[in-house]
């Protein structure tokens, strides 16, 4: 278990090292302005400024915006790239940080990090062979086939970890279709230490459904296998763990093969 956040407990020159080896990290050694961002977030932390890391103080003095035009409500900039900071902290303790005893945090509703000693039974041996996820679409519009992907992306992501253990990493992303941006973002992914993405879609008519299923090799950025799983349309939760757990075991021999 986590000891309760007690920023004043940790030496300052500790975070200071925590932060410092974070951001020389490969996740986050070429992102630039997440790292003037936590810099920023955390070095407030330790001095107690609460009152220096709302929305607005964020924007003005990380993201150099305009004191006199400048509007939270119309320029979203630090809510989504405080969301996005979140995201990369997660990918980096899951990966590179497993084995940290300092974990820095940005609690979702807040912009204040939390800094927290973590015990040994909290600190893992770092991680190799990274499997990231991306939550399957849906590309039918019935709703029930929408409701239907969004509980197999559930059901999927717990057969996994049951089969895998830690080292199941949970990607989104928008896909834009943008050849480049999908470029970019295998290469962050791969920055991070993952060495595969697994992604999907599920088409549904009326009697139908199928499963496509694709498996990327994230430093060479093309598949490295694919399979396509057809059911009867039946709507359920047992459907959905049936087609989860059929999904699950054609991984592992794919990487029992490897």
């Amino acid at each position: 278990m986590k000891k309760e956040a007690d920023d004043a407990a940790i030496p300052a020159d500790q975070v200071q090292a925590a932060l410092e080896t974070i951001l020389a990290s490969r996740v986050f050694i070429n992102a630039p302005r997440m790292c003037r961002l936590l810099r920023f977030l955390v070095e407030k932390a330790i001095s107690g400024a609460v009152r220096d890391t709302s929305e607005y103080a964020i924007g003005i003095e990380v993201f150099d915006h305009d004191p006199s035009a400048y509007s939270t409500s119309e320029d979203p900039v630090v809510r989504v790239q405080v969301g996005r900071l979140r995201k990369k902290l997660k990918v980096y303790y899951a990966i590179l940080g497993a084995d940290s005893s300092i974990e820095i945090s940005i609690p979702i509703g807040s912009y204040m990090p939390v800094i927290q000693r973590k015990s040994v039974l909290d600190i893992a041996p770092k991680q190799s062979g990274i499997l990231a996820i991306h939550p399957f679409k849906c590309i039918s519009h019935h709703q029930d086939a929408v409701n239907f992907t969004q509980g197999l992306n559930e059901e999927l992501m717990h057969q996994l970890f049951k089969a895998f253990g830690k080292i199941i990493v949970t990607y989104s992303f928008v896909t834009s279709g943008d050849a480049d941006y999908e470029s970019w973002i295998l290469k962050d992914i791969y920055g991070a230490g993952v060495k595969h993405l697994l992604e999907g879609s599920i088409q549904i008519d009326e009697e139908h459904l199928r499963a496509s299923i694709r498996l990327i090799d994230v430093s060479a950025g093309c598949i490295a296998w694919t399979e396509q799983f057809d059911r009867r349309v039946f709507f359920a939760i047992s459907h959905q763990e049936e087609l989860a757990l059929s999904i699950c075991r054609a991984l592992k021999r794919f990487f029992c093969h490897q």
